[in-house]
């Protein structure tokens, strides 16, 4: 059985049929997101230009297929889109017609890209970027060929590698198969920073996209393991040079829960519900491969995508590859609210945020989170109160659980 996507843009809404065996199971028109989960639209400034991006990411599968189903939810897939008005210039980055994925690992790209062609390496940019691509191209590359010598497999995304740049992204990355998402922002930080961003997505390939997470709750342990390689690529390729980044890029607060709710269970905040969890699981990882060893560890995990390729694959299932007993993250449990202030009315800041409920996950929380470093000496007390409101939307829990979680709270508040 298989799924087919078909998509026809136009200026304020896409036209979408998807079917699965020959029967249609979704048609609508769906309106453009702000930002990229799901779909959104943006018209450059400069020339006019229409660009539209398509991720699955964050429940944003609802808008491509009608629902939002688990991450075992894998199916050969192909996505057709019509740009909706014949010019030249218009390039669709899709995966390949078939290619085996869920609905949150769709993803595309539309509209009149510039082509940047390395060795192997594709990267579409709009066409008034103003910055050089030209370092992104061979960094990729390098990172590519040390993931695939590092897994000795093929490499799954065929002859060519094919990143998207996207402007004003919420997120520095997303490792859609075929189209991988990358923001603007890249291009101007540090050298060690893009190359274990690119890396990362890079290792994703074959762990969390070849071998993939059997529910939302799983996707931790992948996204520690693509930053564990992630790390040690950046360590491999730019030596000495990586080390104070990948220091202070270790360093990170004890993950939090979210009060009321397992938002690492919700397909719209599953992929944020730890944002320090990529580097916790990673800490995790690289302990158990100093104690296995890096040629062990190594071979475990090779061992892993050759009998669970295109099988979902939970957390046990990772641990039990690497020959250890399972081991969790530091989570920490942040206090309630004082008695005193339950019910209390929200601060201005807080009121504010329960806008956020209609804004994409990610936004969300990259909002959340600076609102809260905005708010000053208010900031502690009332987001503890906005956190044990569970009206308030999840993403934006888990944006104020991630700063809480730093370390004020836990000295302040003691359990």
């Amino acid at each position: 059985m298989s799924r087919t996507v078909h998509l026809a843009l136009g200026p304020h809404d896409a036209a979408v049929r998807t079917s699965v065996g020959g029967v249609l199971v979704h048609e609508g028109r769906i309106a453009y997101r702000s930002s990229p989960w799901g779909l959104s639209r943006w018209i450059d400034a400069e020339d006019g230009g229409a660009y539209v991006v398509g991720s699955g990411a964050l429940a944003g599968a609802a808008d491509l297929l009608g629902t939002v189903t688990g991450p075992d939810d894998l199916l050969p897939t192909t996505v057709l889109v019509d740009p909706g008005h014949p010019v030249e210039a218009d390039v669709v980055v899709a995966p390949r017609p078939g290619t085996l994925l869920a609905g949150h690992q769709l993803g595309f790209a539309a509209g009149p890209w510039a082509r940047h062609r390395g060795d192997g390496v594709t990267v579409f940019a709009r066409r008034t970027l103003p910055d050089d691509v030209t370092p992104l191209l061979g960094e990729s590359r390098r990172a590519l060929d040390w993931m695939l010598e590092w897994f000795g497999d093929p490499a799954p995304w065929g002859t060519d590698y094919a990143q998207v740049l996207v402007p004003e992204a919420p997120w520095l990355a997303m490792e859609h198969p075929g189209c991988v998402l990358l923001s603007e922002r890249l291009l101007t930080t540090t050298a060690d920073r893009r190359v274990a961003v690119v890396a990362h997505e890079a290792a994703h390939q074959w762990l969390g996209n070849l071998v993939p997470p059997r529910t939302w709750a799983d996707l931790g342990v992948f996204e520690g393991l693509a930053e564990l390689l992630g790390q040690l690529a950046c360590r491999a390729l730019l030596g000495t040079d990586a080390d104070r980044y990948l220091e202070h890029r270790r360093r990170s607060a004890p993950l939090a829960d979210v009060p009321g709710v397992d938002v690492r269970t919700l397909a719209a905040t599953a992929g944020l519900t730890e944002v320090a969890g990529p580097i916790q699981h990673a800490v995790l990882f690289h302990r158990v491969r100093t104690d296995l060893g890096p040629r062990v560890f190594q071979r475990r995990i090779r061992s892993l995508v050759r009998r669970r390729t295109s099988v979902p694959t939970s957390v046990d299932d990772v641990w039990a590859a690497l020959g250890v007993e399972p081991r969790q993250p530091t989570r920490v449990r942040l206090p309630g609210p004082p008695g005193a202030r339950r019910g209390a009315r929200p601060g201005e800041w807080t009121g504010g945020l329960r806008a956020l409920a209609d804004v994409d996950p990610a936004t969300a929380v990259v909002e959340a989170r600076r609102a809260f470093r905005g708010a000053g000496g208010r900031r502690v007390l009332e987001a503890l109160d906005a956190l044990a409101d569970p009206s308030l939307d999840p993403a934006v829990r888990v944006g104020l659980a991630a700063e809480l979680a730093i370390g004020t709270v836990q000295r302040n508040f003691p359990e």
